[in-house]
């Protein structure tokens, strides 16, 4: 039985970059053959990637993917295509289209290509889990044209999903890149009131009034757990304990996997490291709840980043209970 409690604090939406409805194929897609055979069915469908920004149908609400026609993918043969999956028995393509500029006729009044962040909150989360795939796979072969290993070429390999070094004497194989970033909440209980409270930081770069979790990312040989602690001490002082794993979020900006948690601060003397942070502050559950409220007003001060980052969701299953 699902508490009241588990219930409120689900999302009514996955968490933006998650929820994907495609299957990503894994052992088929190393089948050169049947890849071949899906990249050129009649049902098959592409979505031209230009600049990193996905083309979009912006004729209705919500916005969608602007899928192309096989035609299209047999006009583009010579670009980087990456397989992203199956819905169903239809296999679901991203092209790059950097090098050919005759795409960017498509951009018209209906359809569009635009920013990833700027779409994701206007499409349905399982579109706006494709346009993280897309993305990160895209932006990943574009900076590794080179092996690392020897500086020979490389090329598109298994589906999209590595690169082979071109050099016969080398042949080593480079794969996608996920960085592990963490994000957290230190919470206290406070002596004097009671009161539960929680400890945001502010970036010089924020818009103004905006408060949020701290991040920064693992580092090697490092649990999440000792990164937690380790990023709050660093820039705050703060010396934390227990430390609960909330929810993750993928981050396309380039490729990112952000660890939501929440960890018990030992103490309550907050020391700004300023290199770092602007300002940092215990805040009352009360207050949080108002700064979620708040989070799309961009008037409000305080207030937390809006509900498209893993900031506002791990607030509001703390406040829930999680």
């Amino acid at each position: 039985m699902v508490s009241s409690a588990d219930s409120t604090a689900r999302p009514p939406r996955p968490i933006t970059f998650s929820g994907s409805l495609l299957d990503r194929a894994g052992n088929p897609r190393r089948n050169a053959e049947w890849l071949a055979e899906k990249r050129d069915l009649a049902s098959s469908r592409f979505l031209p990637m230009r600049e990193l920004k996905p083309l979009i149908d912006v004729s209705g609400k919500p916005a969608r993917l602007a899928w192309q026609p096989v035609d299209f993918a047999r006009r583009h043969a010579s670009l980087p295509t990456i397989f992203l999956g199956l819905q169903g028995d239809i296999a679901h393509f991203a092209i790059d289209c950097d090098a050919d500029e005759t795409v960017a006729t498509l951009h018209g009044e209906t359809v569009k290509f635009i920013d990833v962040r700027s779409i994701a909150p206007m499409v349905a989360p399982e579109e706006a889990a494709i346009l993280a795939q897309a993305r990160s796979l895209i932006d990943w072969h574009q900076r590794h044209g080179f092996c690392a290993q020897c500086g020979s070429p490389t090329t598109l390999a298994e589906a999209g999903y590595s690169r082979r070094c071109s050099n016969a004497n080398c042949r080593a194989q480079h794969f996608p890149r996920t960085d592990p970033v963490v994000i957290m909440l230190a919470v206290r209980r406070d002596e004097t009131t009671g009161q539960e409270m929680v400890l945001l930081g502010r970036q010089p770069q924020f818009m103004p009034g905006m408060f949020s979790a701290l991040a920064g990312f693992m580092e090697p040989g490092e649990s999440i757990e000792e990164a937690v602690r380790r990023e709050i001490a660093e820039e705050t002082g703060v010396p934390c304990g227990a430390v609960r794993y909330i929810a993750s979020q993928p981050w396309p900006f380039p490729s990112s996997l952000m660890i939501g948690c929440v960890a018990d601060a030992l103490d309550a003397t907050i020391t700004v490291d300023r290199a770092e942070l602007e300002d940092a502050r215990w805040f009352s559950r009360d207050e949080i709840a108002l700064m979620l409220e708040n989070s799309t007003n961009p008037e409000a001060t305080p207030r937390m980043p809006p509900p498209l980052s893993l900031a506002h969701q791990i607030a509001k299953r703390w406040l829930a209970g999680a």
